[in-house]
Protein backbone atom coordinates (compact mmCIF):
# COMPACT_ATOMS: atom_id res chain seq x y z
CA UNK A 1 0.00 0.00 0.00
CA UNK A 2 1.50 3.29 -1.11
CA UNK A 3 2.28 6.08 1.33
CA UNK A 4 -0.32 8.53 0.01
CA UNK A 5 -3.02 5.86 0.05
CA UNK A 6 -2.21 5.21 3.71
CA UNK A 7 -2.55 8.90 4.43
CA UNK A 8 -5.86 9.07 2.59
CA UNK A 9 -7.26 6.17 4.63
CA UNK A 10 -5.95 7.42 7.94
CA UNK A 11 -7.32 10.90 7.47
CA UNK A 12 -10.67 9.80 6.10
CA UNK A 13 -12.51 10.13 9.40
CA UNK A 14 -13.75 6.54 9.26
CA UNK A 15 -10.77 4.83 10.81
CA UNK A 16 -10.49 7.07 13.84
CA UNK A 17 -13.03 8.83 15.98
CA UNK A 18 -12.21 12.50 16.50
CA UNK A 19 -11.14 12.54 12.87
CA UNK A 20 -10.76 16.31 12.70
CA UNK A 21 -7.89 16.23 15.19
CA UNK A 22 -6.14 13.07 14.06
CA UNK A 23 -6.21 14.12 10.42
CA UNK A 24 -4.50 17.38 11.31
CA UNK A 25 -1.75 15.51 13.14
CA UNK A 26 -1.24 13.04 10.31
CA UNK A 27 -1.22 15.63 7.58
CA UNK A 28 1.23 17.89 9.36
CA UNK A 29 3.59 15.26 10.73
CA UNK A 30 3.65 12.23 8.46
CA UNK A 31 4.22 14.23 5.32
CA UNK A 32 7.17 16.06 6.84
CA UNK A 33 9.04 13.02 8.14
CA UNK A 34 12.11 11.75 6.29
CA UNK A 35 10.53 10.60 3.06
CA UNK A 36 13.17 8.15 1.98
CA UNK A 37 11.04 5.33 0.61
CA UNK A 38 12.82 5.43 -2.76
CA UNK A 39 16.19 6.72 -1.62
CA UNK A 40 19.41 4.81 -2.07
CA UNK A 41 21.12 3.52 1.04
CA UNK A 42 24.86 3.62 0.57
CA UNK A 43 26.47 4.30 3.93
CA UNK A 44 27.06 2.03 6.90
CA UNK A 45 25.07 2.79 10.03
CA UNK A 46 26.01 2.60 13.65
CA UNK A 47 22.58 1.25 14.59
CA UNK A 48 19.98 -0.06 12.17
CA UNK A 49 16.47 -0.71 13.49
CA UNK A 50 13.82 -2.89 11.87
CA UNK A 51 10.35 -1.45 12.51
CA UNK A 52 9.07 2.06 13.26
CA UNK A 53 6.50 1.23 15.91
CA UNK A 54 6.73 2.14 19.58
CA UNK A 55 9.72 -0.12 20.28
CA UNK A 56 11.60 0.85 17.13
CA UNK A 57 11.12 4.58 17.57
CA UNK A 58 12.17 4.30 21.21
CA UNK A 59 15.32 2.44 20.19
CA UNK A 60 16.17 5.02 17.54
CA UNK A 61 15.75 7.97 19.90
CA UNK A 62 17.71 6.24 22.68
CA UNK A 63 20.54 5.30 20.30
CA UNK A 64 21.02 8.86 19.15
CA UNK A 65 20.79 10.17 22.71
CA UNK A 66 23.47 7.64 23.72
CA UNK A 67 25.86 8.91 21.06
CA UNK A 68 25.26 6.71 18.01
CA UNK A 69 26.36 8.80 15.03
CA UNK A 70 24.13 7.43 12.30
CA UNK A 71 20.86 5.69 13.08
CA UNK A 72 18.26 4.44 10.63
CA UNK A 73 14.94 2.61 10.70
CA UNK A 74 13.64 0.24 8.02
CA UNK A 75 9.83 0.33 7.99
CA UNK A 76 7.90 -1.95 5.65
CA UNK A 77 4.74 0.16 5.69
CA UNK A 78 4.27 3.71 4.47
CA UNK A 79 4.01 5.38 7.87
CA UNK A 80 5.41 5.18 11.39
CA UNK A 81 3.47 3.85 14.36
CA UNK A 82 2.87 0.14 14.02
CA UNK A 83 0.41 -1.33 16.51
CA UNK A 84 1.24 1.45 18.96
CA UNK A 85 -0.48 4.00 16.74
CA UNK A 86 -3.70 1.97 16.79
CA UNK A 87 -3.68 1.38 20.53
CA UNK A 88 -5.47 3.20 23.32
CA UNK A 89 -2.06 4.22 24.68
CA UNK A 90 -2.49 2.46 28.02
CA UNK A 91 0.74 1.78 29.93
CA UNK A 92 1.71 0.29 33.27
CA UNK A 93 3.80 1.99 35.93
CA UNK A 94 5.20 0.85 39.26
CA UNK A 95 4.67 4.20 40.94
CA UNK A 96 5.44 3.94 44.63
CA UNK A 97 8.94 2.57 44.98
CA UNK A 98 10.21 -0.89 45.82
CA UNK A 99 6.89 -2.32 46.97
CA UNK A 100 5.01 -1.71 43.74
CA UNK A 101 8.04 -2.71 41.66
CA UNK A 102 8.12 -6.03 43.51
CA UNK A 103 4.35 -6.47 43.13
CA UNK A 104 4.41 -5.81 39.39
CA UNK A 105 7.41 -8.09 38.93
CA UNK A 106 5.74 -10.86 40.92
CA UNK A 107 2.53 -10.53 38.91
CA UNK A 108 4.47 -10.86 35.64
CA UNK A 109 6.48 -13.83 36.93
CA UNK A 110 3.23 -15.47 38.02
CA UNK A 111 2.13 -15.27 34.37
CA UNK A 112 5.34 -17.07 33.33
CA UNK A 113 7.58 -14.10 32.56
CA UNK A 114 11.32 -14.45 33.18
CA UNK A 115 12.26 -12.84 36.47
CA UNK A 116 15.14 -10.76 35.11
CA UNK A 117 12.99 -9.32 32.32
CA UNK A 118 10.01 -8.77 34.62
CA UNK A 119 12.22 -6.90 37.07
CA UNK A 120 13.65 -4.75 34.30
CA UNK A 121 10.18 -3.81 33.04
CA UNK A 122 8.95 -2.97 36.54
CA UNK A 123 12.05 -1.08 37.63
CA UNK A 124 12.37 0.93 34.43
CA UNK A 125 8.68 1.70 33.89
CA UNK A 126 8.64 4.95 35.86
CA UNK A 127 11.84 6.37 34.37
CA UNK A 128 10.76 5.42 30.85
CA UNK A 129 7.37 7.09 31.17
CA UNK A 130 9.14 10.19 32.51
CA UNK A 131 11.42 10.01 29.46
CA UNK A 132 8.32 10.08 27.25
CA UNK A 133 6.89 12.89 29.37
CA UNK A 134 10.03 14.89 28.64
CA UNK A 135 9.06 14.54 24.96
CA UNK A 136 5.73 16.20 25.80
CA UNK A 137 3.64 13.05 26.24
CA UNK A 138 1.07 14.37 28.71
CA UNK A 139 0.03 11.53 31.00
CA UNK A 140 -3.27 11.98 32.78
CA UNK A 141 -2.48 12.18 36.50
CA UNK A 142 -4.75 9.33 37.52
CA UNK A 143 -4.01 5.64 37.90
CA UNK A 144 -6.74 3.27 36.76
CA UNK A 145 -7.40 -0.39 36.10
CA UNK A 146 -7.34 -1.23 32.41
CA UNK A 147 -9.67 -3.89 31.05
CA UNK A 148 -7.84 -7.21 31.31
CA UNK A 149 -5.42 -6.02 33.98
CA UNK A 150 -6.53 -8.85 36.24
CA UNK A 151 -5.24 -7.19 39.39
CA UNK A 152 -6.65 -5.21 42.26
CA UNK A 153 -3.89 -2.59 42.05
CA UNK A 154 -4.61 0.46 39.84
CA UNK A 155 -1.34 0.99 37.97
CA UNK A 156 -2.31 1.98 34.45
CA UNK A 157 -1.88 5.39 32.85
CA UNK A 158 -2.87 6.97 29.55
CA UNK A 159 -2.88 10.39 27.99
CA UNK A 160 -6.64 10.45 28.48
CA UNK A 161 -7.18 11.55 24.88
CA UNK A 162 -9.13 9.95 22.06
CA UNK A 163 -5.88 9.08 20.29
CA UNK A 164 -3.63 7.83 23.10
CA UNK A 165 -1.37 5.60 21.01
CA UNK A 166 -0.85 8.26 18.40
CA UNK A 167 0.02 10.84 21.07
CA UNK A 168 3.02 8.72 22.00
CA UNK A 169 3.98 7.90 18.41
CA UNK A 170 3.85 11.58 17.51
CA UNK A 171 6.18 12.50 20.39
CA UNK A 172 8.69 9.76 19.57
CA UNK A 173 8.63 10.44 15.83
CA UNK A 174 9.11 14.17 16.39
CA UNK A 175 12.07 13.52 18.68
CA UNK A 176 13.59 11.03 16.24
CA UNK A 177 13.28 13.55 13.42
CA UNK A 178 14.96 16.27 15.47
CA UNK A 179 17.82 13.90 16.28
CA UNK A 180 18.38 13.11 12.61
CA UNK A 181 17.16 9.52 12.58
CA UNK A 182 16.73 8.32 8.99
CA UNK A 183 13.53 6.39 8.21
CA UNK A 184 13.31 4.28 5.07
CA UNK A 185 9.63 3.58 4.38
CA UNK A 186 8.36 0.66 2.31
CA UNK A 187 11.54 -1.31 3.01
CA UNK A 188 10.73 -4.78 4.29
CA UNK A 189 13.65 -6.50 6.03
CA UNK A 190 13.84 -10.08 4.77
CA UNK A 191 17.21 -11.41 5.92
CA UNK A 192 19.94 -10.76 8.47
CA UNK A 193 23.55 -10.81 7.28
CA UNK A 194 25.81 -12.78 9.60
CA UNK A 195 29.61 -12.96 9.48
CA UNK A 196 30.41 -16.65 8.99
CA UNK A 197 33.51 -16.51 11.19
CA UNK A 198 32.52 -14.24 14.07
CA UNK A 199 28.73 -14.84 13.87
CA UNK A 200 28.40 -11.08 14.25
CA UNK A 201 25.24 -9.67 12.65
CA UNK A 202 26.53 -7.05 10.24
CA UNK A 203 23.58 -6.01 8.13
CA UNK A 204 20.14 -6.55 6.68
CA UNK A 205 18.75 -7.38 3.26
CA UNK A 206 15.57 -5.38 2.57
CA UNK A 207 13.06 -5.52 -0.26
CA UNK A 208 11.26 -2.48 -1.64
CA UNK A 209 7.75 -2.40 -3.12
CA UNK A 210 9.09 -2.82 -6.64
CA UNK A 211 10.83 -6.03 -5.60
CA UNK A 212 14.33 -4.59 -5.57
CA UNK A 213 16.60 -5.94 -2.84
CA UNK A 214 19.01 -3.71 -0.96
CA UNK A 215 21.82 -4.69 1.39
CA UNK A 216 22.32 -2.31 4.30
CA UNK A 217 25.28 -2.68 6.64
CA UNK A 218 25.40 -1.65 10.30
CA UNK A 219 27.48 -2.26 13.38
CA UNK A 220 24.40 -3.27 15.39
CA UNK A 221 20.88 -4.32 14.48
CA UNK A 222 17.73 -3.91 16.59
CA UNK A 223 14.72 -6.01 15.59
CA UNK A 224 11.49 -4.24 16.56
CA UNK A 225 9.17 -5.49 13.83
CA UNK A 226 6.33 -6.72 16.03
CA UNK A 227 4.79 -10.11 16.60
CA UNK A 228 2.84 -12.48 14.36
CA UNK A 229 -0.80 -11.61 14.95
CA UNK A 230 -1.30 -11.43 11.18
CA UNK A 231 0.50 -14.67 10.32
CA UNK A 232 -1.84 -17.63 10.12
CA UNK A 233 1.15 -19.70 9.03
CA UNK A 234 3.11 -19.07 12.23
CA UNK A 235 -0.03 -19.40 14.35
CA UNK A 236 -0.75 -22.79 12.76
CA UNK A 237 2.85 -23.88 13.32
CA UNK A 238 3.19 -22.86 16.94
CA UNK A 239 -0.36 -22.50 18.31
CA UNK A 240 -2.73 -24.75 16.38
CA UNK A 241 -5.14 -24.91 19.32
CA UNK A 242 -5.91 -21.22 19.78
CA UNK A 243 -9.67 -20.49 19.97
CA UNK A 244 -11.73 -19.61 16.93
CA UNK A 245 -11.17 -15.90 16.42
CA UNK A 246 -12.38 -13.04 14.25
CA UNK A 247 -9.15 -11.79 12.68
CA UNK A 248 -6.76 -9.46 14.47
CA UNK A 249 -7.44 -6.39 16.57
CA UNK A 250 -4.95 -4.45 14.43
CA UNK A 251 -6.90 -5.14 11.25
CA UNK A 252 -9.28 -2.21 11.58
CA UNK A 253 -12.32 -3.55 9.72
CA UNK A 254 -10.14 -4.24 6.69
CA UNK A 255 -9.20 -0.59 6.29
CA UNK A 256 -5.60 -0.97 7.45
CA UNK A 257 -4.23 -4.50 7.28
CA UNK A 258 -2.32 -5.93 10.21
CA UNK A 259 1.31 -6.08 9.07
CA UNK A 260 2.65 -8.05 12.06
CA UNK A 261 3.67 -11.09 10.05
CA UNK A 262 6.55 -12.28 12.25
CA UNK A 263 9.35 -11.15 9.94
CA UNK A 264 11.78 -10.39 12.75
CA UNK A 265 11.07 -13.67 14.51
CA UNK A 266 11.69 -15.61 11.30
CA UNK A 267 14.93 -13.75 10.56
CA UNK A 268 16.17 -14.23 14.10
CA UNK A 269 15.42 -17.95 13.99
CA UNK A 270 17.40 -18.24 10.75
CA UNK A 271 20.57 -16.97 12.49
CA UNK A 272 20.17 -19.27 15.49
CA UNK A 273 18.05 -17.27 17.91
CA UNK A 274 16.08 -19.15 20.52
CA UNK A 275 12.30 -18.81 20.39
CA UNK A 276 10.19 -19.01 23.54
CA UNK A 277 6.46 -18.98 24.39
CA UNK A 278 5.46 -19.11 20.74
CA UNK A 279 2.23 -20.92 21.53
CA UNK A 280 1.12 -18.17 23.94
CA UNK A 281 -1.28 -16.04 21.91
CA UNK A 282 -3.65 -13.58 23.54
CA UNK A 283 -7.17 -13.43 22.16
CA UNK A 284 -9.40 -10.67 23.48
CA UNK A 285 -12.79 -9.04 22.88
CA UNK A 286 -11.98 -5.74 21.18
CA UNK A 287 -13.15 -5.34 17.59
CA UNK A 288 -16.88 -5.48 18.37
CA UNK A 289 -19.06 -3.80 20.99
CA UNK A 290 -16.41 -2.75 23.52
CA UNK A 291 -15.85 1.01 23.57
CA UNK A 292 -14.16 1.55 26.96
CA UNK A 293 -10.48 1.21 27.81
CA UNK A 294 -10.99 0.84 31.56
CA UNK A 295 -12.79 -1.56 33.84
CA UNK A 296 -15.77 -0.24 35.77
CA UNK A 297 -18.44 1.06 33.40
CA UNK A 298 -19.48 -1.85 31.18
CA UNK A 299 -21.58 -4.94 31.75
CA UNK A 300 -21.04 -8.07 29.64
CA UNK A 301 -23.94 -10.43 29.00
CA UNK A 302 -24.28 -13.74 27.20
CA UNK A 303 -27.04 -14.55 24.73
CA UNK A 304 -29.36 -15.45 27.59
CA UNK A 305 -28.89 -12.09 29.30
CA UNK A 306 -26.70 -13.29 32.18
CA UNK A 307 -23.36 -11.98 33.40
CA UNK A 308 -20.87 -14.82 33.01
CA UNK A 309 -17.48 -13.40 34.06
CA UNK A 310 -15.81 -10.74 36.16
CA UNK A 311 -15.43 -7.90 33.65
CA UNK A 312 -12.13 -6.85 35.23
CA UNK A 313 -10.52 -10.32 35.07
CA UNK A 314 -7.37 -10.98 33.06
CA UNK A 315 -7.94 -11.57 29.36
CA UNK A 316 -7.17 -15.29 29.52
CA UNK A 317 -9.97 -15.73 32.05
CA UNK A 318 -12.33 -13.61 29.93
CA UNK A 319 -11.46 -15.54 26.75
CA UNK A 320 -12.01 -18.87 28.47
CA UNK A 321 -15.39 -17.78 29.78
CA UNK A 322 -16.49 -16.44 26.38
CA UNK A 323 -15.72 -19.73 24.67
CA UNK A 324 -18.17 -21.46 27.00
CA UNK A 325 -21.09 -19.19 26.09
CA UNK A 326 -23.76 -19.83 23.49
CA UNK A 327 -22.32 -18.84 20.12
CA UNK A 328 -19.00 -17.83 21.69
CA UNK A 329 -20.01 -14.17 21.85
CA UNK A 330 -21.17 -11.60 24.38
CA UNK A 331 -23.12 -8.35 24.45
CA UNK A 332 -21.26 -5.36 25.86
CA UNK A 333 -23.42 -2.58 27.29
CA UNK A 334 -22.60 0.85 28.65
CA UNK A 335 -24.55 4.12 28.87
CA UNK A 336 -24.31 7.83 28.17
CA UNK A 337 -22.28 8.59 31.33
CA UNK A 338 -19.20 6.49 30.57
CA UNK A 339 -16.00 7.93 29.10
CA UNK A 340 -15.67 6.33 25.68
CA UNK A 341 -12.44 5.16 24.12
CA UNK A 342 -10.82 6.17 20.84
CA UNK A 343 -12.71 3.62 18.75
CA UNK A 344 -16.20 4.68 19.86
CA UNK A 345 -17.00 7.00 16.97
CA UNK A 346 -15.62 4.59 14.41
CA UNK A 347 -17.68 1.69 15.68
CA UNK A 348 -20.82 3.80 15.98
CA UNK A 349 -20.54 5.03 12.38
CA UNK A 350 -19.84 1.50 11.15
CA UNK A 351 -22.85 0.08 12.99
CA UNK A 352 -20.71 -2.23 15.09
CA UNK A 353 -21.92 -0.36 18.17
CA UNK A 354 -25.55 0.68 18.29
CA UNK A 355 -27.62 3.03 20.40
CA UNK A 356 -30.78 2.20 22.36
CA UNK A 357 -33.00 4.87 23.86
CA UNK A 358 -34.36 2.59 26.58
CA UNK A 359 -34.09 -0.89 28.08
CA UNK A 360 -37.16 -1.82 26.06
CA UNK A 361 -35.34 -1.04 22.82
CA UNK A 362 -32.15 -2.68 24.11
CA UNK A 363 -34.03 -5.89 24.89
CA UNK A 364 -35.60 -5.95 21.45
CA UNK A 365 -32.29 -5.34 19.67
CA UNK A 366 -30.34 -7.96 21.63
CA UNK A 367 -33.04 -10.60 21.68
CA UNK A 368 -32.88 -10.81 25.48
CA UNK A 369 -36.26 -10.85 27.18
CA UNK A 370 -37.20 -7.50 28.69
CA UNK A 371 -37.86 -9.02 32.13
CA UNK A 372 -34.50 -10.79 32.15
CA UNK A 373 -32.63 -7.66 31.04
CA UNK A 374 -34.29 -5.50 33.68
CA UNK A 375 -33.45 -8.04 36.39
CA UNK A 376 -29.83 -8.28 35.29
CA UNK A 377 -29.34 -4.52 34.98
CA UNK A 378 -31.04 -3.87 38.33
CA UNK A 379 -28.81 -6.42 40.04
CA UNK A 380 -25.74 -4.89 38.39
CA UNK A 381 -26.63 -1.35 39.43
CA UNK A 382 -27.21 -2.51 43.00
CA UNK A 383 -23.70 -4.02 42.97
CA UNK A 384 -22.29 -0.81 41.51
CA UNK A 385 -23.91 1.16 44.34
CA UNK A 386 -22.64 -1.13 47.09
CA UNK A 387 -19.31 -1.99 45.43
CA UNK A 388 -19.90 -5.69 46.08
CA UNK A 389 -20.22 -8.46 43.47
CA UNK A 390 -21.27 -11.68 45.24
CA UNK A 391 -21.24 -13.73 42.03
CA UNK A 392 -17.84 -13.01 40.43
CA UNK A 393 -16.01 -10.82 42.94
CA UNK A 394 -15.69 -7.71 40.82
CA UNK A 395 -14.46 -4.74 42.86
CA UNK A 396 -14.24 -1.87 40.36
CA UNK A 397 -17.51 -0.02 39.74
CA UNK A 398 -17.05 3.49 38.37
CA UNK A 399 -20.74 4.09 37.87
CA UNK A 400 -24.18 2.60 37.50
CA UNK A 401 -25.39 1.87 33.97
CA UNK A 402 -28.79 3.53 33.93
CA UNK A 403 -28.61 6.71 31.83
CA UNK A 404 -29.91 6.40 28.24
CA UNK A 405 -28.93 6.19 25.54
CA UNK A 406 -27.38 2.79 26.04
CA UNK A 407 -24.54 1.75 23.73
CA UNK A 408 -24.22 -1.93 22.91
CA UNK A 409 -22.76 -4.42 20.46
CA UNK A 410 -21.71 -8.02 19.96
CA UNK A 411 -18.15 -8.84 20.92
CA UNK A 412 -16.10 -11.85 19.81
CA UNK A 413 -12.49 -12.88 20.31
CA UNK A 414 -9.71 -11.58 18.07
CA UNK A 415 -5.96 -12.17 18.14
CA UNK A 416 -4.47 -9.20 19.97
CA UNK A 417 -0.96 -10.00 21.14
CA UNK A 418 1.62 -12.74 20.65
CA UNK A 419 3.66 -13.29 23.81
CA UNK A 420 6.31 -15.43 22.16
CA UNK A 421 9.32 -14.48 20.10
CA UNK A 422 13.08 -14.05 20.21
CA UNK A 423 14.51 -14.68 23.66
CA UNK A 424 16.38 -11.65 24.98
CA UNK A 425 18.23 -10.83 28.17
CA UNK A 426 17.78 -7.73 30.29
CA UNK A 427 20.16 -5.86 27.95
CA UNK A 428 17.89 -6.81 25.00
CA UNK A 429 20.61 -8.94 23.45
CA UNK A 430 19.11 -11.72 21.33
CA UNK A 431 20.12 -15.12 22.71
CA UNK A 432 20.96 -18.31 20.84
CA UNK A 433 19.85 -21.83 21.77
CA UNK A 434 22.51 -21.95 24.50
CA UNK A 435 21.23 -18.58 25.74
CA UNK A 436 24.42 -16.80 24.71
CA UNK A 437 24.17 -13.38 23.01
CA UNK A 438 24.34 -13.27 19.22
CA UNK A 439 26.90 -10.48 18.63
CA UNK A 440 25.42 -7.29 17.24
CA UNK A 441 21.79 -8.38 17.46
CA UNK A 442 19.23 -6.79 19.79
CA UNK A 443 15.44 -6.89 19.92
CA UNK A 444 12.54 -5.18 21.65
CA UNK A 445 8.77 -5.16 21.71
CA UNK A 446 6.36 -7.83 20.55
CA UNK A 447 9.03 -9.53 18.43
CA UNK A 448 10.60 -10.79 21.67
CA UNK A 449 9.61 -13.55 24.07
CA UNK A 450 10.16 -14.19 27.75
CA UNK A 451 8.92 -10.85 29.06
CA UNK A 452 5.26 -11.70 29.63
CA UNK A 453 5.30 -15.48 29.82
CA UNK A 454 2.05 -17.28 29.09
CA UNK A 455 -0.24 -14.29 29.67
CA UNK A 456 -0.08 -10.50 29.54
CA UNK A 457 -1.25 -7.89 31.97
CA UNK A 458 -3.06 -4.99 30.31
CA UNK A 459 -0.80 -2.00 29.78
CA UNK A 460 2.36 -4.11 29.86
CA UNK A 461 2.68 -4.43 26.07
CA UNK A 462 3.31 -0.74 25.42
CA UNK A 463 5.40 -0.45 28.57
CA UNK A 464 7.52 -3.34 27.31
CA UNK A 465 7.92 -1.64 23.92
CA UNK A 466 9.10 1.63 25.41
CA UNK A 467 11.23 0.20 28.23
CA UNK A 468 13.05 -2.42 26.17
CA UNK A 469 13.14 -0.25 23.04
CA UNK A 470 14.95 2.41 25.02
CA UNK A 471 17.33 -0.16 26.49
CA UNK A 472 17.97 -1.67 23.04
CA UNK A 473 18.97 1.68 21.60
CA UNK A 474 21.38 2.38 24.43
CA UNK A 475 22.86 -1.13 24.55
CA UNK A 476 23.28 -1.31 20.78
CA UNK A 477 25.13 2.00 20.86
CA UNK A 478 27.32 0.82 23.72
CA UNK A 479 28.10 -2.36 21.77
CA UNK A 480 29.13 -0.30 18.74
CA UNK A 481 31.30 2.01 20.83
CA UNK A 482 33.04 -0.88 22.60
CA UNK A 483 33.52 -2.77 19.33
CA UNK A 484 34.99 0.32 17.73
CA UNK A 485 37.32 0.83 20.69
CA UNK A 486 38.53 -2.78 20.45
CA UNK A 487 39.17 -2.30 16.75
CA UNK A 488 41.12 0.92 17.34
CA UNK A 489 43.25 -0.74 20.02
CA UNK A 490 44.06 -3.73 17.82
CA UNK A 491 45.09 -1.44 14.98
CA UNK A 492 47.32 0.61 17.27
CA UNK A 493 49.40 -2.41 18.29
Amino acid sequence: MRRRKWLTILTSGFLFSQAHSISTVLASNLETQNQTSNASINAEFDVLIIGAGGAGLSAAVAAREAGAKRVAILEKSAIVGGHTMLSAGTVTVASDGDRTVQELMNDIVAMGGRRSLARTLAEQSGATLQWLSDMDVAWEAKLFRAVGSGTGTPRNLSTGSQRGGWDIVQALASRARKLGVEIYFEHRAIKLIQDSKTHHIVGVVAKTLNGKEKTIFAHAIVIASGGFSASQKLQARFAPNIPTVSGSTADTMGMTPDLASGDGIRMGEEVGAKLVDMDAIECIPYTGGRVLDFAGAEIWLNAEGDRFVNEEASFDVIAGAMQNQTGGFMWTITDAKSKKGANFGTKLVAGIVREASSLTVLAKETGISYEKLVDTMTAYNNMATTGHDPQFGRTTFNQTIDTPPYYFGIERLSVHFTMGGLLIDEKTRVLDHNEHPIPGLFAAGETTGGVHGRKRLSGNALTEAFVFGRIAGREATMFVQEDRLKSDLSHSK
